[in-house]
């Protein structure tokens, strides 16, 4: 019931997704296409793919994931709270596999507020410890707008959401608790085990 709370606070206008038509054509190294007759940033919705460039200078997208639990973490660089966060995120990832679990960091801003390229990605990778992606992204990541189709509401740093393994989105919260991302990150891996 919590959760219930904190997430229809955090997404407005949620409203669960009817069934999708998913086609999942493996093709080259990208990983699988996925296609949804609709996508929303909506709790209970298929999120929108998104196709941003890491770290290492790597095309990666949301749908390359499909199967494993998504962390998609929405952050800027001048944010403590959200060093704190990125400092953890391999360690989460490590303790439920993954195999079973994805971390996206998504830089929404430079530490002088300015949209990241690759060497702040980098840059935050080396100084967090972070081997997972490191995207970079900017504000036009971001929809306030009740529908919440181009992008996620965002209203404080960190923000981040959680996709389960069928590509739906579960969970969203603003601010940082490993403790509240581990008791969600359990529920979808038992949830994914028993399916």
């Amino acid at each position: 019931m919590l959760y219930a709370i904190l997430f229809a606070a955090f997404l407005t206008g949620c409203c669960p997704s009817a069934v999708k038509n998913v086609d999942t054509n493996t093709s080259d190294n990208s990983g699988s296409t996925l296609e949804f007759d609709s996508c929303s940033q909506n709790i209970g919705d298929n999120p929108c793919d998104f196709s941003l460039i890491n770290q290492h200078g790597t095309t990666v997208n949301l749908y390359d994931f499909y199967e494993e639990i998504i962390i998609v973490d929405l952050s800027v660089m001048w944010c403590g709270p959200c060093q704190q966060m990125a400092q953890v995120a391999d360690k989460i990832v490590l303790e439920y596999g993954d195999e079973n679990v994805e971390w996206l960091t998504l830089l929404i801003e430079d530490n002088s507020g300015n949209p990241p390229d690759q060497e702040d990605t980098m840059l935050w990778a080396t100084q967090n410890s972070v081997t997972g992606h490191v995207l970079a992204s900017d504000r036009s990541i971001i929809d306030n707008t009740p529908e919440l189709i181009t992008g996620y509401p965002v209203t404080g740093w960190p923000t981040f959401v959680v996709i389960d393994d069928e590509m739906v989105l579960q969970y969203g919260v603003t601010g940082w608790s490993e403790e509240m991302l581990k008791q969600m990150l359990d529920v979808l891996m038992l949830e994914k085990q028993n399916r």
